[in-house]
């Protein structure tokens, strides 16, 4: 049903751009210096539509910004309906911004109430509205929410947000607790760092989910899979651990790491092969391999002693000190330390100025730093999952890591 027959009016504020006065000296705009997108909309606004709202009205949140002096959105946060507006979009136009969407309305008087939950359907969506906006001007924000889509569909333990010169990789396991690696996360981890040094990503940026950054090597699955086949079972998971520190170590972009919390394990051995480290004020770093009932990874017995010096990296390998994040900053093991209650917006601040230099000189710059060590880290990692692969194997490795698992249900 048509407006014009319905008899349903609705008041919008005059554009705040044409109806700007001059103030302290400033001129209001002229109409032929408008944007033409915004010509375009109000051109299609009906007569009666169009009527300024009386005096003494309220203001909803978008008028009250541009009553204050600030300009509002011109681009449309959903495409635009094509076709007459019918009486049940006008009710969700009408309540100051609260109603439903126009475009969901739209769907449902469609019957279109299923939502494609394939990458199949989210492709096909995504090109035919670009066939259909092709004429008009893209919302970037869209394709963002589409590929945020497409990447829910494609991980399962952990999310993947391409932004603006970087991606963004966080740790939120489904198949294991507390964000600790089996071979399913690793894989993909490693899928997604693929990724990125594949397309236009200047770097990556690798934190977490929820309140613990990493627990390391998830035991519980390990176990359950040697009880299987020790010899077969053990050399797959030092397989899997090796490919996993060696993408970190091939990797030629700059990777970025935010600890927000506990960091345990090969979680706590893989930040010296990252090229900056940012901590949470919580977050602590801890590697008791010897608790654990296995030998060290992650290349640790090369990079602690060059970063911390031997003593210290003997405590946390072999007595599995536990380091506070202004330990591991004193140490060298963290870069800064900042605040719980702005540590986001501190690592987002630094990772968009990061993100404007020079791709190519970041990625030179970090090969200059790193050209000397590849080779010595890529036969670190071979001996240490050598060891762990024997380790594993063995009756004693075995009986180890079940008596630590029997330690913690006890204290739990």
């Amino acid at each position: 049903m048509d407006l014009a027959k319905s008899g349903i009016k609705i008041l919008v504020p005059k554009s705040p751009i044409k109806s700007r006065t001059a103030v302290d000296g400033f001129q209001s705009e002229s109409p032929e210096k408008l944007d033409p997108i915004e010509q375009g909309q109000e051109d299609t606004v009906a007569p009666e539509v169009a009527a300024e709202k009386p005096v003494g009205a309220l203001l909803g949140p978008g008028a009250e910004r541009a009553r204050m002096g600030s300009r509002p959105r011109i681009h449309p946060l959903v495409p635009q309906v094509p076709g007459p507006v019918t009486a049940a979009m006008a009710t969700g136009l009408a309540v100051n911004g609260k109603g439903t969407s126009p475009f969901m309305d739209a769907l449902t008087a469609n019957g279109t109430t299923s939502i494609q939950t394939s990458v199949t359907g989210v492709t096909a969506s995504k090109r035919k509205f670009i066939d259909d906006r092709r004429d008009q001007p893209f919302d970037k924000r869209l394709r963002f929410s589409v590929r945020q889509t497409e990447s829910a569909y494609r991980y399962r333990d952990i999310v993947v947000r391409k932004q603006d010169g970087f991606t963004h990789i966080l740790l939120s396991t489904k198949s294991s607790e507390n964000n600790s690696l089996n071979p399913e996360v690793m894989r993909e981890v490693q899928s997604a760092l693929s990724t990125a040094a594949a397309d236009d990503s200047k770097l990556v940026l690798l934190s977490a989910v929820g309140s613990v950054f990493c627990c390391g090597l998830d035991f519980i699955y390990f176990i359950r899979r040697l009880t299987d086949d020790r010899k077969r079972e053990s050399t797959k998971m030092a397989e899997a651990i090796r490919n996993f520190v060696n993408t970190f170590i091939q990797f030629k972009k700059p990777i970025i790491v935010a600890v927000n919390g506990p960091a345990i394990g090969l979680g706590a051995s893989i930040l010296p092969l990252c090229d900056v480290v940012w901590a949470n004020e919580k977050a602590w770093f801890q590697t008791p391999y010897t608790t654990f009932g296995q030998s060290p990874d992650g290349c640790s017995t090369v990079m602690f002693p060059k970063i911390m010096g031997g003593a210290s990296a003997n405590e946390m390998l072999l007595s599995g000190r536990k380091l506070t994040a202004q330990e591991a900053c004193g140490k060298g093991l963290v870069s800064q330390v900042f605040w719980p209650g702005t540590f986001t917006q501190e690592v987002m601040v630094r990772i968009k100025e990061l993100a404007s230099c020079n791709p190519v000189v970041l990625e030179e710059s970090k090969a200059l730093v790193r050209c000397n060590m590849k080779m010595e880290l890529e036969q670190a990692n071979e001996r240490e999952c050598e060891v762990l692969k024997k380790i594993w194997g063995s009756a004693q490795g075995m009986d180890s890591m079940l008596k630590y698992l029997q330690r913690k249900i006890d204290e739990f």
